[in-house]
């Protein structure tokens, strides 16, 4: 299998506020530590707000830098974003909705849990159920809190997937 090279990854949510920038600063704070040259960014189809001070606080205590936190605004997926070379969206449906947009887009694109366990844009086998990556907005802090929990586990292997493919110890075609 030929060895496609990962660059730039997109994560992608509905808003840019929450799930994507999260694993945005995340992925990228471990890929740092490890020494990779990968580099990430985040998009939504839609622009909100910034990212809400619970998981500004949860994202404080990984160790993200309060300069990077408030940095971020929401973005809408544009050309910058269409240069990565793999777009990691929070559910199933956000591939079919980009890709529907951006068509040029087609074998860059899938899901973040997809990703996780070791499918590719070509081979993505998921439900809708299994893919979701659920949304904390409009939960209860302890509800949020879980969620945050869970996507920093997704972070956290997402992370040692892009670490080891840069590494050859996987392949991603």
């Amino acid at each position: 299998m030929k060895k496609k090279q990962i660059n730039l990854v997109c994560f992608m949510c509905e808003w840019n506020e929450g799930r994507s920038p999260h694993l945005e600063m995340s992925v990228r704070l471990k890929l740092k530590r490890h020494g990779s040259k990968t580099k990430v960014l985040s998009a939504g189809f839609s622009q909100a707000d910034k990212v809400n001070p619970l998981r500004k606080s949860f994202l404080l205590g990984l160790g993200v830098p309060t300069s990077e936190i408030e940095a971020h605004h929401s973005t809408i997926f544009n050309k910058d974003h269409a240069k990565a070379e793999l777009i990691l969206v929070a559910e199933l449906p956000m591939k079919a909705k980009l890709l529907k947009a951006w068509p040029e887009m087609d074998g860059k694109i899938m899901t973040v849990k997809g990703f996780i366990k070791g499918m590719s844009p070509s081979n993505e086998d998921i439900s809708e159920e299994e893919a979701r990556m659920e949304d904390a907005g409009g939960k209860d802090i302890d509800r949020k809190l879980e969620l945050y929990v869970e996507h920093e586990r997704l972070a956290e292997q997402v992370a040692k997937t892009l670490i080891d493919l840069e590494a050859g110890k996987l392949f991603f075609s």
